[in-house]
């Protein structure tokens, strides 16, 4: 009888250890499907080439671009955060300028989607249409999410990129410091 009550006791915990082993590897594979990698363009390396259209149709590449510095901010027509996000633009715009920076939306919107998302905000702020379908522009930016951003230099070279508006008015304003401490 002690015998197989000692029997009993090992396979009971070798139950409890195989279901802690298949919970911790549940608990892993959840976590990395839930929240994957953000991977984006590394700093210093040369911006991807695309080719985009404008509101009104005219083709632009990444040469249009040449000797200036560009912040490509992707949007999207169905992101509430890229709605609430998009006065703060407005709101960088002179910095952005004084620091020599285009600020070009990249909407993954057709034209239909995409121009009521302009309402209000005024002219100064390029606008390319990438629909995701049909033009690689956001995946060649690693932009996953919306929104987010990648700033360039003028020698088409990856300053920095990430998500939120937020990060990058600190990143356009820490450019403006560096240049009038120069």
């Amino acid at each position: 009888m002690e015998s197989i009550l000692i029997i009993s006791s090992i396979l009971l915990w070798v139950v409890v250890l195989l279901n802690l082993l298949l919970t911790l590897g549940l608990a892993r594979r959840i976590r990395n499907a839930a929240f994957p990698v953000m991977e984006s363009l590394k700093i210093g390396q040369k911006a991807p080439d695309f080719s985009a259209l404008t509101l009104q149709g005219k083709t632009v590449t990444l040469a249009d671009y040449a000797g200036h510095a560009a912040a490509f901010v992707f949007v999207s027509p169905d992101c509430k955060p890229c709605r609430e996000e998009l006065p703060r633009l407005r709101e960088l715009l002179p910095n952005a300028r004084g620091f020599g920076t285009e600020l070009v939306l990249v909407s993954d919107g057709d034209e239909e989607k995409t121009r009521p998302l302009m309402d209000g905000l005024g002219d100064g702020l390029s606008v390319l249409l990438a629909p995701r379908e049909h033009n690689p522009f956001f995946s060649d930016y690693k932009a996953i999410g919306t929104p987010s951003y990648c700033l360039i230099d003028t020698n088409g070279k990856v300053q920095a990129a990430g998500i939120g508006m937020i990060e990058l008015a600190e990143r356009i304003e820490a450019l403006v410091s560096n240049k009038e401490r120069r």
